[in-house]
C-alpha cells in the first residue's frame, strides 16, 4: 500500500517537467525581450561576427570583434543575472540566441502583431485599403498594404501597416490581385473592403485597367479616392509651371545646391554669425517638386537669408576659383533681378497659405468630408486675394522694395517691345502694375484652377453623403445611398419608408444642436449618433469615415523600410523585414514574452515551454 501519494512515480516525473519548463521560460524570456527591443527601437541586431557562445565578460575589457546589439544586450544584461550568466556560458547547444532562432522570434511576433490588427479590422465590418509602392535598397519593388477603420472598442479613426509585400507584377491587375489575395492570406474578411486609396498613377487609378478599376470589379462598392495630400502637391506643382515662377524656383534650388559644398557654405554660416541680426536659420533648405511642406520652407528660409546669400556670392565671386567664381557671380545677377524677387514674395505668401491644409490632409484622424472642406476654404480664401489683387499685391511689393533698398537695388521693369510675344507685354510704366498683371494674377489663377480640376472628384465622391449632414431635404440623395450600400444596412425589405423616418428623426436631431455642436464631420457626427435609434445612418457615417483621404501612412512606412533595409543589411529576407517593420511602426499594440512563447510552442521544438 502506497503511505506517501506525493512521491508517486509520475507526481515526480510531473513536477521535474514542470519545474524544466519554467526554467527553460526564464532563460528565454529575457532572448525575447531584447528582440523586441531591437525590433521597437529600429536597432540592427546582428554584427559582424555574432555566433558561437556568448562570453559574459565581468572585468569590462572591450570584445575585438561587433558581435551586434543582440548579443550586447543581452552580455550586458546577464553581468546582474547569475542564472542568466550561467545558461549563455554553458556548453549546451539549445540557446536560442542564433540567427535562425531570432527569425523564429521575429516571424512570431509579426504573426501576434497582425492578428491584433486583423481582428479589430474584421470586428469593425468596414475598412479600406491603402498601398503605395517602392523600391528598397536591393531594388525589390516592395508594396506597402495599410488599413483604414474605426477601432469598435474606442470608436477612433485608426489607419495600421500590415505588411510590405513584394511584387514584379506592376500592373493594374497584378496589383489588384496581390492585395486581394494578401488581405484574405491575413484573414481579413474582403466583403467589408468599402474604400480604396492610391495615388494618381495611371497603374493605381485607371478607370479600366487600373487597380481601383479591378477590385472594382469585385467589391462594387470599394470606392476609390485619389489621395488628397498627392492631388494638392500636384496641384502645386502644376501651378508652378508658370513661366516666371518656375524660374525663381529653379534659381533657389541652384543656389541651394551651391551651398551644399562646406568651403562655401562656411562664407553663408560666416555672414550670418556675423551679423547684427539674429536670424532662427542657419541653412539653406532643399525644394521638393512634389512636397509643399519643403517648398515652403525652402523659399521662406531662403526669403530670412536673403542678404546673407547675396553677400556670401559677392565675396565668393572674387574667388581665384574661376568655375567657382563665374557661377556665384551669376546667382547673385539672378537673385537680384526684380522679377526673381517678386516671385519670392508671391510664393512665400501662396504656399504659407497652404501649408496647414498640406499638413491636416496627412493625419489620420481625418475624414474626407473635413478634407473637402478645407480644401473649399483654401480656394475661397485664394478666391478673396485674387478679388483683391490690387491691395495684396500693394502690400508685398512694398516689401519688396524694402528688401531692394537693403541690397542696394532697384525694381524696374523689362524691356518692353510692340510685338512681344514669347512673355508678357503690358504697356505701363509702373512696375508695380506690370508685375501685377504679369506675375501675381496670373499664378493665383493657375492655382485656384488647379485645386478646382484636382478636388472635383473627391467631391463628387461626397454628393450622396452630404444629406447626413442636413437639417432638411435631401432624402433623394439619403435614399440612393441606403440603396448603394444596401448590403451594409439593417435588412427590412428594402422598405424606404423606414430609411425616411430614420432620417427625418436623424434631421430632427441635427436641429435641436446648438451651432457649435453640430458635426463638422462624420467622426463628430458617429459622437452624437446614437446607434440604436439611428442603425443605418450610424452604419454610413461609418463608411464615410472610413473613406480614405491620403496615403501617407503609406508614405511614412518606407521611411521605416529605409531605416530596416539599409546598405548594410540589404539582404534581409522578407519575413524578417515584416516582422521587424511590425514591431518599429505598430508601437500602440503591446506583445509580450509570454505571447511570444505561446506562438513559438506552436510548432515542434526540442525544448517545452508551456505547462
Amino acid at each position: 500500500m502506497l503511505k506517501n501519494p506525493t512521491r508517486a512515480i509520475d507526481k515526480v516525473i510531473d513536477n521535474a517537467k514542470n519545474q524544466q519548463i519554467l526554467q527553460n521560460r526564464k532563460n528565454i524570456i529575457p532572448i525575447i525581450e531584447a528582440v523586441i527591443l531591437c525590433g521597437r527601437q529600429n536597432l540592427a541586431l546582428r554584427g559582424h561576427r555574432d555566433s558561437g557562445k556568448i562570453e559574459i565578460n565581468d572585468s569590462k575589457v572591450i570584445n575585438d570583434n561587433n558581435e551586434g546589439n543582440f548579443r550586447e544586450i543581452l552580455r550586458y544584461r546577464a553581468q546582474g543575472d547569475i542564472e542568466m550568466k550561467t545558461y549563455l556560458e554553458s556548453s549546451g547547444k539549445m540557446k536560442y540566441t542564433s540567427h535562425r532562432s531570432q527569425n523564429n522570434m521575429i516571424d512570431a511576433c509579426n504573426k501576434i502583431l497582425l492578428d491584433k490588427i486583423v481582428s479589430r479590422v474584421n470586428t469593425a465590418k468596414c475598412f479600406s485599403v491603402l498601398a503605395d509602392e517602392t523600391a528598397d535598397i536591393s531594388g525589390v519593388e516592395q508594396v506597402s498594404l495599410c488599413v483604414r477603420y474605426i477601432n469598435s472598442n474606442t470608436l477612433k479613426l485608426t489607419e495600421e501597416f500590415l505588411q510590405f509585400v513584394p511584387t514584379n507584377d506592376m500592373t493594374g491587375k497584378g496589383i489588384a490581385n496581390l492585395i486581394l489575395e494578401n488581405l484574405q492570406q491575413f484573414g481579413i474578411n474582403t466583403q467589408y473592403l468599402r474604400g480604396q486609396g492610391y495615388d494618381g498613377a495611371a497603374a493605381m487609378a485607371g478607370k479600366f485597367n487600373g487597380v481601383q478599376a479591378h477590385i472594382k470589379e469585385i467589391h462594387p462598392n470599394a470606392l476609390y479616392v485619389h489621395c488628397s495630400a498627392h492631388s494638392l502637391n500636384l496641384a502645386v506643382s502644376k501651378s508652378c509651371s508658370v513661366p516666371v515662377i518656375r524660374d525663381c524656383l529653379g534659381t533657389i534650388s541652384q543656389i541651394r545646391d551651391f551651398f551644399i559644398y562646406p568651403k562655401r557654405k562656411s562664407v553663408l554660416i560666416q555672414k550670418i554669425e556675423n551679423s547684427s541680426e539674429t536670424s532662427s536659420k542657419k541653412t539653406l533648405k532643399r525644394s521638393c517638386e512634389t512636397r509643399w511642406i519643403e517648398r515652403y520652407h525652402a523659399v521662406h528660409d531662403f526669403l530670412e537669408l536673403f542678404e546673407y546669400v547675396e553677400e556670401a556670392l559677392e565675396d565668393i565671386s572674387e574667388w581665384n576659383d574661376n568655375d567657382t567664381s563665374e557661377k556665384a557671380r551669376r546667382l547673385r545677377i539672378s537673385m537680384l533681378n526684380s522679377e526673381f524677387i517678386i516671385c519670392l514674395f508671391v510664393l512665400n505668401k501662396v504656399f504659407a497659405l497652404g501649408l496647414v491644409l498640406s499638413k491636416v490632409l496627412q493625419q489620420t484622424n481625418i475624414d474626407l468630408k473635413e478634407a473637402m472642406s478645407l480644401a473649399q476654404n483654401t480656394k475661397q480664401e485664394l478666391e478673396e486675394i485674387r478679388l483683391n489683387a490690387e491691395k495684396e499685391f500693394g502690400d508685398i511689393f512694398e516689401r519688396v522694395k524694402s528688401l531692394a533698398e537693403k541690397v542696394d537695388i532697384v525694381i524696374n521693369m523689362p524691356r518692353i517691345s510692340k510685338r512681344q510675344t514669347n512673355r508678357c507685354n503690358i504697356q505701363t510704366d509702373d512696375p508695380e502694375i506690370f508685375y501685377r498683371v504679369s506675375v501675381f494674377i496670373p499664378y493665383i489663377d493657375k492655382f485656384i484652377n488647379e485645386l478646382e480640376e484636382r478636388f472635383t472628384n473627391h467631391q463628387s465622391t461626397l454628393t450622396s453623403f452630404h444629406s447626413l449632414f442636413k437639417e432638411s431635404g435631401y432624402e433623394e440623395d439619403f435614399i440612393s445611398l441606403t440603396k448603394q450600400y444596401s448590403e451594409d444596412l439593417e435588412d427590412i425589405g428594402n422598405c424606404d419608408e423606414v430609411f425616411k423616418n430614420e432620417f427625418k428623426l436623424w434631421q430632427r436631431k441635427l436641429k435641436s444642436l446648438s451651432e457649435t455642436d453640430k458635426p463638422k464631420n462624420a467622426m463628430d457626427a458617429i459622437y452624437i449618433c446614437n446607434e440604436a435609434m439611428y442603425p443605418n445612418i450610424f452604419k454610413l457615417l461609418k463608411i464615410l469615415a472610413t473613406l480614405p483621404v491620403s496615403s501617407a501612412t503609406n508614405e511614412r512606412t518606407f521611411s521605416t523600410l529605409k531605416r530596416i533595409k539599409t546598405y548594410l543589411r540589404n539582404s534581409t529576407s522578407e519575413g524578417r523585414l515584416n516582422g521587424l517593420a511590425m514591431l518599429s511602426i505598430n508601437k500602440n499594440d503591446s506583445i509580450t514574452p509570454d505571447e511570444v512563447l505561446v506562438e513559438l510552442s506552436n510548432k515542434k521544438r526540442r525544448l517545452a515551454f508551456l505547462l
